[in-house]
């Protein structure tokens, strides 16, 4: 079951969404500040503070899994605004995985970057593409695409990769073995998807 289908952490979500709606900030505004944290977390990384970059980029996250809760909360839901999440989110996961090329990685079977840019093209890009391709040909419906398959969707994938970037300063092949894992996932996942929708 994905994260965001588990029904405590909605709860959650739900309940963080009505606390932060009382902020003087839109629910765009707090998407947009997602790429803001992000883009300091990138920095600290270009600086090797790889903890220091964990901690913006968990915020990042953070602020990006509520504020849809925030939309609902405030009555703020639109379709620009959805819009406006998917861009934001993609960003925010390229400043991540791009953040990995600063540090000195080991190879774990392959080279450390050759792992990330698989992730990034089959997690970051072809997963989220398949579907909304999949949607444009109308070849599903809502409820087929709502009930789409995927072993590693996205709050998954950033799991992995906080993960990962808190093992660098300690155990950087652990690093690159979670970067493979998250890159063999994400293959599969669009895997998944593509043989889902074209049945």
């Amino acid at each position: 079951m994905a994260l965001k289908k588990i029904p405590l952490l909605q709860s959650l979500q739900s309940l963080l969404g009505a606390l932060f709606a009382s902020l003087p900030f839109s629910a765009t505004q707090m998407t947009l500040s997602s790429v803001l944290f992000a883009a300091i977390g990138f920095y600290f990384s270009f600086q090797h503070q790889p903890l220091l970059s964990l901690l913006f980029f968990v915020i990042a996250g953070a602020v990006d899994a509520i504020d849809g809760a925030v939309a609902r909360a405030k009555k703020q839901v639109t379709a620009q605004g959805a819009f406006i999440d998917g861009m934001t989110d993609r960003l925010v996961e390229f400043l991540f995985v791009l953040s990995f090329l600063f540090y000195p990685l080991p190879s774990f079977m392959l080279p450390a970057f050759l792992w990330l840019v698989i992730f990034l093209f089959f997690g970051s890009c072809m997963t989220g593409f398949v579907t909304a391709y999949a949607d444009h040909r109308k070849v599903a419906g809502k409820q087929k695409l709502e009930s789409q398959p995927g072993i590693l969707p996205r709050a998954e994938r950033l799991i992995l990769l906080f993960a990962a970037l808190a093992f660098v300063p300690i155990y950087p092949i652990s690093t690159s073995f979670i970067l493979a894992c998250a890159a063999v996932l994400s293959f599969i996942t669009f895997l998944q998807r593509f043989l889902y929708f074209s049945e």
